[in-house]
């Protein structure tokens, strides 16, 4: 696709944008739940729906009786379904110890329960290619395997072996087997893990183990505690495995309720490919139909879920289903966000679309979303939407590297609608794969990806640094010229450009000098802070100059910096939180620190602490700029340059007002550090005390206005 088309697909985008004015089309409310999206700075948005309600499976089960009469037999508290070959649908009925077998359509086959060897409260299914069935029979302690005629093929229990503890309850809940006939077997309340089991029942180890999660009130004990009270102590054990999944790859997809590591994706050596991924996302608490009613039972609050199921496609897409608080989340191959989706649920009145207690989600071949609900008892069927459709062949073949081929796709998802962040990265990888670096950092910019932005303009500056070598080599030779013949032109100048400003105009030298105190406490900070005092080399106006100028440093910091190390446009950087945080911590810091130490044996004036203050801020206004700039230069490969020299800013700073406490106050260093927390304190009780103030003088304005409209009114 040539630059031009990307450029029209970018101003329809834009149009779009303009015209939708942030209100989705009416095309968009056509499902009984609002679907939401992540823009590039993590707030959910509207977007077209990505899946649209089918049907339903599930309501119509008439099994015959000992006299061969139909009788209705529902579905009763169902915890698990799969798909089979020819897209069949075993779900295990918990409730009536069996499972139900139904077509491709949704249409009722048959029931599974041995009877010579009855189920009891199976909880887990898994459907393999060869068409047996195998069963998580929990009641019963055991994995079933069942043949295509749903007679018991083998049976597996407790394995034996001196490997396994000892303590270790089999009560299997979940069970997936890969292509050797290996069991991955999740267990009731087990915190090793994924119970591994070879195709005759032998242990085989444990697999993808919780990492035990501790509180900074746990840490402290382990440090203070000994031995013996910590053995009193109730013992940190890692969140059970709730569900597994494992895909087409071999990769092994784990749900649990821990809180770093809600969904896993682990490889053949247990590692989780997505460590560091955030799953279950916040909910919006705004929206027609976002807020979600609390089911019987479970936790309704926004800010907490319980992540129950996990399917994956073909491609590596993940469906998660969030039970507590109705939702359905889809993440792509690398654990991105794509969408999610979740609508009000009203008592008594059920919907097509609407769950109220999902509790298991697979996929059929048609990518169709089966949902099983364990308080309707149905099935929820769900097809894509052309939105949907979309988004997943885009990210299929992006996936494939098939970047010319996504385009196409990627831009029917931009014209559905424009602020879909995901599909500006993979328009972007495309012109990145293309050789169009400078519109790749453009779109990157759009979809919120400094990774992809650093790596773009990596490939600018290595072209750019190519075909300028020869200018650079030649302008370094003549800068070290001048260098060497440096000595040589000053003598010959002599004093020809000698400034007799200062001389003209006493008070501007004046301040000059004071001004240049700032570089002479750079490099000798007690002597220099000392002569802003008893030398007179600091004043009123240069303390409130310096001052000034690390205030205006930090709009050129917002406004300069590169996306890459601030990924936020500059149309959508704000200045004024910080220039109003900045100035409250500096005032309330030279208040607090002349009190403290007009208390605490301290000798410097108001005026001192002032003055000092500012001074101290100084390798803010010398570096701040310059830093800025650099990040320009910069990608995040050199990352640590940036840093560090962000970091020795701060430290720098820190250290001048240490020593500027030290020499003014006429303090040791100890007596220094103390002065450093009592300010520190007293700076907090005077925020607090602030708040308190503009918290009741909001009363009392009320409490006036009130007032009026009675006396008026």
């Amino acid at each position: 696709m040539t630059r031009l088309i990307r450029w029209f697909a970018a101003s329809l985008a834009a149009a779009g944008i303009l015209l939708l004015g942030g209100t989705p089309p009416s095309a968009w409310a056509e499902t009984p739940y609002d679907t939401y999206a992540k823009d590039p700075y993590g707030q959910a948005r509207l977007t077209p729906p990505a899946y649209s309600p089918a049907t339903v499976i599930g309501r119509d089960i008439y099994v015959p009786d000992a006299n061969g009469a139909l009788q209705y037999a529902p579905l009763n508290g169902a915890q698990d379904l799969d798909i089979g070959s020819g897209d069949r649908i075993f779900v295990a009925d918990t409730g009536n110890n069996r499972i139900v077998e139904f077509d491709k359509a949704g249409e009722f086959m048959r029931v599974i329960a041995p009877g010579d060897d009855p189920l009891n409260g199976p909880r887990g299914i898994f459907a393999a290619d060869d068409g047996s069935l195998y069963v998580a029979d929990t009641g019963n302690g055991r994995i079933v395997r069942l043949g295509a005629d749903g007679a018991v093929m083998s049976s597996f229990g407790r394995p034996e072996g001196s490997a396994l503890p000892e303590d270790t309850a089999f009560e299997p809940t979940g069970v997936a087997v890969d292509d050797r006939g290996f069991m991955y077997v999740a267990l009731n309340g087990s915190y090793q893990g994924i119970m591994q089991l070879s195709p005759d029942g032998e242990f085989r180890g444990f697999f993808g183990t919780n990492a035990t999660e501790a509180d900074w009130m746990d840490r402290i004990k382990r440090l203070l505690y000994t031995k013996e009270q910590l053995s009193r102590q109730v013992r940190l054990l890692p969140a059970p495995i709730r569900s597994i999944e494992i895909d087409d790859l071999g990769y092994m997809y784990t749900v649990s309720g821990s809180g770093s590591e809600q969904v896993k994706k682990l490889n053949i050596r247990g590692e989780n490919l997505w460590s560091g991924r955030s799953f279950g996302e916040q909910l919006p608490e705004g929206g027609k139909r976002a807020q979600v009613q609390p089911v019987s039972g479970q936790s309704g609050e926004m800010t907490g879920g319980l992540l129950a199921d996990v399917a994956v496609d073909k491609a590596g897409n993940a469906t998660v289903i969030d039970k507590a608080r109705n939702a359905v989340l889809q993440y792509d191959s690398d654990g991105r966000l794509l969408f999610f989706w979740t609508g009000r649920v009203t008592a008594g009145m059920p919907k097509v679309g609407l769950n109220q207690s999902p509790i298991a989600v697979t996929i059929d071949s048609a990518e169709r979303l089966l949902i099983l609900d364990d308080a309707l008892n149905v099935i929820q069927v769900f097809e894509p939407t052309r939105f949907g459709t979309a988004v997943h062949t885009a990210h299929e073949l992006t996936g494939e590297g098939k970047y010319g081929e996504s385009e196409r796709y990627w831009n029917e998802v931009v014209k559905l609608d424009a602020r879909y962040a995901p599909a500006y990265r993979g328009l972007a990888d495309a012109a990145y794969f293309e050789g169009d670096y400078r519109e790749a950092m453009s779109l990157y910019r759009l979809a919120g990806d400094p990774n992809g932005h650093s790596e773009a303009f990596w490939q600018l500056r290595l072209a750019w640094l190519q075909s300028s070598f020869p200018w650079i080599a030649n302008a370094l030779i003549l800068l070290f010229l001048l260098f060497v013949a440096a000595p040589k032109l000053r003598a010959l100048v002599g004093d020809r450009l000698q400034v007799q400003l200062p001389w003209q105009f006493p008070k501007l030298g004046q301040l000059l000098i004071q001004l240049k105190q700032a570089f002479v406490i750079l490099r000798h900070p007690l002597e220099g802070f000392s002569d802003l005092r008893y030398e007179g080399k600091g004043g009123w106006l240069s303390g409130a100059l310096l001052i000034g100028a690390a205030l205006a440093v930090l709009p050129a910091e917002t406004y300069l910096t590169s996306f890459t190390f601030d990924p936020v446009p500059p149309e959508r950087r704000t200045v004024v939180p910080a220039l109003v945080l900045f100035a409250g911590i500096w005032l309330s810091w030279v208040v607090c620190n002349y009190l403290i130490g007009s208390i605490y044996r301290g000798e410097a004036r108001f005026r001192d602490v002032f003055i000092g203050s500012a001074y101290a801020m100084f390798p803010t206004v010398l570096l701040g700029l310059p830093l800025a700039l650099l990040s320009n230069v910069l990608t995040l490969s050199e990352a640590s340059i940036y840093s560090t020299l962000g970091g020795a800013v701060v430290v720098w700073c820190g250290l001048l007002f240490f020593w500027n406490i030290q020499s003014l106050q006429n303090y040791s260093v100890g007596e220094t550090t103390v002065n450093i927390f009592l300010t520190a304190a007293a700076m907090i009780m005077l925020w607090v005390l602030l708040f308190i103030l503009f918290g009741l003088a909001a009363d009392l304005l009320d409490f006036a206005k009130t007032i009026v409209l009675e006396v008026f009114l």
